[in-house]
């Protein structure tokens, strides 16, 4: 597979910000979770309670699908940096570059990319 330096920073870029978004979903299910867990344990319950409840599964479930979908496409990514990236040059740093963007350094493993945004433009 051929990329240009774009579709490289593009796709490095992006991983990044899947990645954080993968976590934020993770957080809003816990958080939704600790709400479940606390209504379960309420000793008397209304109508109100009974509708957050529903609610906030109808919320649990909509955020379970947009993580699905964050990490297929984070798999994809991920897939095509893998399918670039030659298996030789694994283990070794690699520098993205991006006119006005932050330089992204790169290492590539058999099972996990790294990527560390560097500080300065």
């Amino acid at each position: 597979m051929n990329m240009t330096q774009d579709q490289f920073y593009y796709c490095l870029s992006r991983i990044l910000e899947l990645r954080e978004k993968v976590k934020e979903t993770y957080l809003v299910r816990k958080r939704a979770q600790a709400v479940e867990t606390a209504q379960a344990e309420e000793q008397q319950v209304d109508f109100d309670s009974l509708r957050r409840f529903a609610e906030n599964k109808k919320n649990a479930g909509r955020n379970t699908a947009e993580a699905q979908a964050l990490l297929k496409e984070l798999a994809a990514q991920e897939a095509k940096i893998r399918s670039f990236v030659p298996v030789t040059v694994y283990g070794t740093q690699i520098e993205a570059t991006q006119p006005g963007q932050p330089p992204l350094h790169v290492l590539v493993e058999t099972d996990q990319i790294y990527i560390k945004k560097d500080s300065r433009p």
